[in-house]
């Protein structure tokens, strides 16, 4: 394959990043990564992948884009610190690939970015930590707080999963093409997590179940997934039963969790 540019497909949701200086400020956020495992998502073109190879990183690349490996062994050939795989990162079994912790980077398509979070959250016991460029109003729900229109499922998990924080913004003349949208540079530290002891699984169909119908109060939201467990809604808290899912934190949803317990094993 020539060196020439790849076009960006509207298909893969490619945005290619192509301003340095901010490849280089969202590198920085991964901390010292010097002979350190690093698993990067969607490098496109090479702009944070270029970097990382400079600063002695050990990267594995997963692009679905063939064109984008071929072009990144054309333009590092050579490089006994790079691997690259053409895979959807959301089918791959992260233990194949490493051997330690990893650290995990990436620009990821808006329309796949909670898909790709999932993944992550998946395999939280094996990734140190993940720095990703994500649409600004995504972000904003990783790391809402109660009684605000962002709080949802999506910010549930991540608080189970690990800490979330935004480090900063970028404009969209960053990117080629530039998306009609801002975007912002998410940290996930995933040794942060909460130990509990509490099946994540289940009792996110709980939280999934009681923002379903997020307007309505839990004891009429969870009627059905309750039935289905065959519980009456009586069995929910009198003091949650009359509150609506967005004004719950995560310790009142365990707290919710355990007095179900007993019913829905």
């Amino acid at each position: 394959m020539a060196a020439e540019k790849i076009k960006p497909l509207k298909n893969f949701g490619q945005n290619f990043l192509q301003d340095k200086n901010i490849a280089t400020k969202i590198i920085s956020k991964l901390g010292d990564i010097a002979d350190k495992q690093i698993i990067e998502i969607g490098p496109g073109m090479g702009a944070l992948t270029e970097i990382l190879l400079a600063n002695d990183a050990k990267v594995t690349a997963f692009d679905i884009d063939l064109r984008a490996i071929e072009f990144l062994q054309n333009k590092f050939a050579g490089m006994p610190n790079l691997s690259l795989v053409h895979s959807d990162i959301r089918e791959v079994k992260l233990e194949d690939y490493i051997d330690t912790k990893t650290l995990v980077i990436g620009n990821i398509p808006y329309n796949i970015t909670n898909d790709i979070l999932f993944w992550l959250f998946a395999h939280s016991d094996v990734i140190q930590k993940a720095v990703l460029t994500v649409q600004r109003e995504v972000a904003q729900r990783y790391v809402a707080t109660p009684r605000t229109k962002d709080y949802g499922i999506t910010t549930l998990a991540m608080q189970l999963y690990g800490k979330a924080k935004i480090e900063f913004h970028i404009p969209a003349s960053a990117f080629y093409p530039a998306p009609k949208v801002t975007s912002s540079v998410l940290s996930i530290d995933f040794t942060d997590a909460p130990q509990l002891d509490v099946d994540k699984y289940y009792l996110l169909k709980l939280i999934r179940a009681a923002f379903s119908q997020r307007r309505k109060m839990l004891s009429n939201a969870l009627q059905q997934f309750l039935t289905m467990q065959s519980i009456t809604t009586d069995a929910i808290p009198t003091n949650y039963a009359k509150l609506r899912a967005e004004e719950l934190s995560l310790t009142d949803y365990i707290r919710l969790y355990n007095a179900l317990f007993l019913h829905l094993n």
